[in-house]
C-alpha cells in the first residue's frame, strides 16, 4: 500500500491479484453476509444488536477485560481493513479486463480469475503449460498498458 491507501500496480502485483482474485471475491462476499443464527445459542459472524432477554441483561463494564469482546473487535477491524484492500485490488483487475485482446488471452484470463492453475488451463485448452505461460505474459503486457 502506498500513500493515502493507494495500491501500486506492477506486473508482479497484477499476477498475484489475478491468482488471488477468486478467494478475495469470496472473502468479500462472506464478510457482507448478514449474521446467520445457527441455533438458539450460537451465531455465525459477529452479533451487533441484542434483542429480547439479552437486551435487559447486565453488560460487562469497561469491555476491555472481556477476551471474547476484544477478539471480536480484532476480527472486525482486521476484516474491514483487509476487505478494503481486496476491493481495491479486485477493482484494479476488473478495470483492466477490457484491455485484454485475443480469444486465447480472454479465455485464459477468465480461467485464471476462476482460480484455475496454468496446468489445468493448458489441459482444458489442449495447449502446453509453456504456451499458457506465454499467453499469461501477453495478458499482463496488455493489462499494464
Amino acid at each position: 500500500m502506498g500513500k493515502q491507501g493507494q495500491i501500486k500496480v506492477t506486473k508482479e502485483n497484477l499476477i498475484q491479484w489475478i491468482e488471488n482474485y477468486r478467494w478475495m471475491v469470496e472473502t468479500i462476499e462472506e464478510a457482507r453476509q448478514p449474521v446467520a443464527k445457527v441455533d438458539n445459542n450460537s451465531y455465525i459472524g459477529a452479533k451487533t444488536a441484542m434483542y429480547g432477554i439479552e437486551a435487559i441483561l447486565p453488560k460487562a463494564s469497561g469491555g476491555t477485560s472481556d477476551p471474547v469482546y476484544t477478539e471480536v473487535q480484532r476480527r472486525v477491524y482486521s476484516l474491514n481493513y483487509r476487505i478494503k484492500e481486496y476491493e481495491q485490488k479486485i477493482a484494479e483487475v476488473q478495470k483492466r479486463i477490457p484491455l485484454v485482446q485475443g480469444i486465447r488471452e480472454v479465455e485464459v484470463l477468465h480461467r485464471l480469475l476462476d482460480g484455475d492453475s496454468l496446468r489445468a488451463i493448458g489441459k482444458h485448452m489442449n495447449l502446453s503449460s509453456t504456451t499458457i505461460f506465454r499467453v499469461r505474459n501477453n495478458i499482463l503486457i496488455q493489462m499494464m498498458k
